[in-house]
């Protein structure tokens, strides 16, 4: 089973990013866009795995803390990889050490490539012009972390929250 830890969007939020992904689209010859019900932030990616129980122990031992906003700022691109951004956020940003850290502890082979936090729109784009995007003002109040799974159906990528975990406790 394949993996990865994330923030999952609120409706309002997800419908921001939509309008930056729509933006993109109306540029784009070809690519492979994120679908609406897999848009995420990435916490931390864990791979492939059988240890499903001891990723989702692992994220239970995370201390509590406060709920905090993330805020969307900005957009850019990995090669042909499109993404919009969020504002600088010190929470955020210990969330994910805490959940890397977390999942290290229990024998996951973490990547140890600083956190980025991006919201991947669209990879292998191919686009007609260069988009100017514009970000919509959007925010959300983190409250709990999901634990996904990732498989391909009929060539399509599927995510699955299979664990959630309330960060306030």
């Amino acid at each position: 089973m394949r993996l990865f830890a994330a923030v999952l969007f609120s409706p309002r939020f997800t419908e921001a990013v939509t309008e930056v992904q729509s933006q993109l689209r109306a540029v784009c010859r070809r690519g492979n866009f994120t679908r609406l019900e897999n848009l995420h932030l990435t916490l931390a990616f864990i791979g492939e795995t059988d240890d499903l129980a001891g990723a989702c122990r692992a994220l239970e031992t995370l201390p509590p803390r406060p709920t905090f906003e993330i805020s969307l700022r900005g957009a850019g691109r990995f090669d042909e990889l499109h993404w919009v951004g969020l504002k600088e956020s010190a929470p955020l940003a210990a969330l994910a050490d805490d959940v890397r850290c977390a999942l290290r502890a229990a024998g996951f082979a973490i990547e140890r490539r600083a956190f980025s936090p991006h919201i991947t729109l669209v990879r292998q784009a191919e686009l007609r012009s260069q988009p100017r995007l514009c970000v919509p003002p959007a925010s959300m109040t983190v409250t709990h972390i999901s634990l996904m799974s990732s498989l391909r159906e009929n060539g399509r990528l599927v995510y699955d929250e299979v664990f959630t975990r309330n960060i306030t406790l």
